[in-house]
């Protein structure tokens, strides 16, 4: 058994569509995604993707046996994979309890086997998911969504998003920017980065358009909190103005940017949403277990 690190993200209305919440979870590793491991298997394709609120993007895929096409978050900052619980509750699975860390506090989990999830070239089998009430996500972007697909399964081979041409590439070589290392431990790729010119280790994240991090008293941070519901409980954020994010070398500024006081990741200072910094796109290159982020 070994920790696994998720960003299990909830829609905070209080902040204006902030999705929020790191998560430690004990768990078996379920896949295994190795430097050096054969990928030359997997064959080339591109999947259509629609783009959300200038950030979420929606993949269709087929998981557990259902019939047709399902609709997937490709979400970076998650690992292991969320499955709704609904969707959990339509193919039968057998759903167990465990207990996970969100914002240093022991939050009651369920988690769950899907015998079969496939998205382009990737096919896993025998994947154990988080499963969690997605239903706030769908009301929010006004469709189903069956899951929130993170690195776990992304990361079986090299993979292209590129939000400008809407599209999601498996295969072939990878397109190289910022250079960000995959942390095989936590499966999740963390950044090396200073925010108001303190160190700070952030995750890369697709499912957000924000960066946020942990801890108080930062340069410009504003004394009004504003304060949300997630799955550790009530949390109070405060936005952090004219913040200089320095990432790779680069200079990012006019990204909203928020802190948590009492926020704490296992790990990790906080997270990153790709879009955030205007990028325009991430690649992974599954061999050298990186991610270049696309100017």
């Amino acid at each position: 058994m070994i920790v696994k690190n998720v960003v299990k993200k909830v829609v905070e209305t209080g902040l204006a569509g902030m999705l929020l919440i790191p998560i430690a979870i004990a768990g078996e590793r379920n896949i295994k995604n190795t430097p050096g491991a054969d990928t030359s298997s997997m064959r080339r394709a591109s999947v259509s993707i629609t783009v959300r609120k200038g950030f979420l993007v929606l993949a269709a895929g087929q998981i557990g046996g259902m019939r047709g096409k399902q609709n997937f978050v490709v979400d970076t900052g998650t690992s292991p994979s969320i499955l709704n619980a609904r969707f959990a509750k339509r193919m039968g699975l057998e759903v167990t309890a465990g207990v996970l860390l969100a914002a240093g506090r022991a939050v009651e989990v369920r988690q769950a086997v899907v015998p079969e999830l496939e998205l382009g070239p990737v096919q896993v089998t025998g994947l154990r998911m988080n499963v969690m009430d997605l239903s706030q996500w769908e009301r929010d972007l006004g469709t189903e969504i069956a899951a929130l697909i993170g690195m776990d399964v992304l990361g079986q081979t090299n993979f292209r998003l590129d939000y400008e041409k809407k599209e999601l590439d498996f295969g072939g070589e990878a397109e190289e920017g910022i250079a960000v290392e995959y942390d095989g431990v936590s499966g999740l790729v963390l950044a090396d980065a200073t925010l108001q010119g303190r160190q700070v280790k952030l995750i890369v994240d697709t499912g957000s358009d924000l960066v946020v991090v942990y801890g108080g008293n930062w340069e410009g941070e504003k004394k009004e909190a504003r304060g949300g519901k997630s799955v550790a409980g009530r949390e109070t954020a405060r936005e952090i103005e004219k913040a200089v994010t320095v990432l790779g070398g680069k200079s990012f500024s006019g990204s909203r940017t928020y802190c948590i006081p009492s926020g704490k990741g296992a790990g990790y200072d906080g997270f990153v949403g790709v879009r955030a910094l205007k990028l325009r796109g991430v690649s992974f290159d599954r061999e050298r277990q990186t991610m270049y982020l696309l100017n």
